[in-house]
């Protein structure tokens, strides 16, 4: 099935809900809630189809090798795979202490009146373009860092800690009372009163974590204008170095995708590769927060 005809059936599929849904409400809005499933079916099975001539070509060299060369028509993900793995594996635990550290700092040491102002602002934060955090990093961190997988994993850290911090703060403040109480009557410190909540706590870090971990993992626009941009980076475990995540191997080499054969086709295998991780990502991120 093109992708022409996948659009034409989830057009047709959408107004037929809309129609029900003022219809007979009951099952436009059955239908309705069918439509989230249905668009993420469709993506995949798009990207599928799309990458399947890149599989059929390249195999499991695809994944396995760093080479990406247009005028050779030879493709491979494995540096961008890498670039993901390695300024995710940077930024998560730097955003994680952040927003720990806030959590704890908003609830337990924070005045009332600064403890608002502070929330709010981080709360802000989250909904800033990642354009905009992009040029500060292009403008500002870029010049005492050169373009590489070290200033995009900062500049990630930076993006992902306001998602994280939102989840955690709401945990920690939901602490009962009681809790706390008990901790501080055995005589334990404000540090040691910490650790106990945020023990308490755990499901609600997990999951403010790997909803951080799902928003790093897909982030583009930020990270292509500080990454390096190098397609061909390969393995390795100098951040200094040049490179290039999933997403912004999307980004850079879709508009010269149409020149060639087979690019396109293999940006679909990494488009397939990304939402099929971001959905296990979020998938794992809402299980722990609503895990009793």
């Amino acid at each position: 099935m093109t992708a022409e005809a996948l659009i034409l059936l989830f057009f047709l599929y959408a107004a037929s809900a809309l129609f029900l849904f003022f219809t007979r409400l009951r099952a436009g809005l059955r239908l309705l809630a069918l439509a989230v499933p249905a668009v993420v079916a469709a993506m995949v099975a798009v990207f599928l189809a799309g990458a399947l001539p890149a599989l059929s070509r390249e195999g499991l060299s695809l994944f396995t090798s760093s080479l990406w060369s247009s005028s050779d028509e030879r493709y491979g993900l494995l540096g961008a795979l890498w670039g993901t793995f390695i300024t995710t594996a940077v930024a998560l635990p730097l955003a994680a202490a952040m927003a720990v550290s806030f959590a704890v700092f908003v609830n337990d040491i924070a005045p009332a009146g600064l403890r608002r102002g502070l929330s709010a602002f981080m709360d802000l934060t989250a909904a800033v373009p990642t354009v905009v955090y992009g040029l500060w990093g292009a403008a500002f961190l870029t010049k005492f860092i050169p373009p590489s997988l070290l200033a995009a994993s900062l500049l990630l850290a930076a993006i992902i800690t306001p998602y994280a911090a939102a989840v955690i703060r709401e945990g920690y403040a939901s602490v009962p009372r009681e809790i706390a109480e008990a901790v501080y009557s055995l005589g334990a410190t404000k540090f040691e009163a910490a650790l106990v909540k945020l023990r308490y706590i755990r499901n609600y870090v997990l999951g403010g974590v790997f909803l951080a971990l799902g928003r790093a993992v897909g982030e583009t626009v930020a990270v292509s204008m500080v990454v390096g941009g190098n397609p061909s980076s390969g393995v390795t475990l100098n951040l200094l170095s040049s490179g290039v995540t999933v997403s912004s191997l999307i980004a850079l080499q879709m508009p010269y995708a149409d020149a060639t054969a087979y690019m396109k086709p293999a940006l679909m295998a990494a488009a397939l590769l990304l939402a099929a991780a971001g959905l296990a990502i979020n998938a794992a991120a809402v299980y722990l927060l609503f895990k009793k």
